[in-house]
């Protein structure tokens, strides 16, 4: 019985210390996102948003790929692997599931937006109407 308790917490522990996401993945909050694009040109912008989204505004700069469009992957597979991605979506969420489905892709470096252009916004970061 205490070696199964030892082995329940050695598991515990491992699974909260350790990430299948590698260290060049990750969620960066609206400030932070905006300082990076800023500071490096390379940055490669993805909204993931519907085209009708976009219409609202956007984020200088991006490039949109539909996430819920039917040739979302196969854009993804066009992109070059080695670039470095930012990618945002309108709260969040899918620009995680698409930074999971690019980190399994191979995409060496990508990053998502926490909380998409909603807190993009509400910090006070300027969007471009169309």
């Amino acid at each position: 019985m205490k070696h199964l308790l030892v082995l329940i917490l050695s598991l515990a522990l491992y699974s909260c210390g350790h990430s299948d996401k590698t260290s060049t993945a990750e969620i960066l909050a609206p400030k932070e996102f905006a300082a990076e694009l800023k500071s490096n040109p390379e940055i490669i912008l993805l909204d993931v948003r519907t085209p009708e989204e976009v219409q609202s505004g956007f984020i200088v700069g991006e490039r949109n790929i539909d996430y819920n469009g039917a040739g979302f992957e196969k854009a993804l597979d066009s992109l070059d692997h080695s670039k470095t991605y930012f990618v945002y979506c309108a709260a969040g969420k899918r620009s995680g599931k698409a930074l999971d489905l690019m980190k399994a892709k191979g995409f060496q470096q990508v990053t998502s937006l926490e909380g998409g252009l909603k807190a993009w916004t509400a910090s006070g970061l300027p969007i471009q109407k169309p």
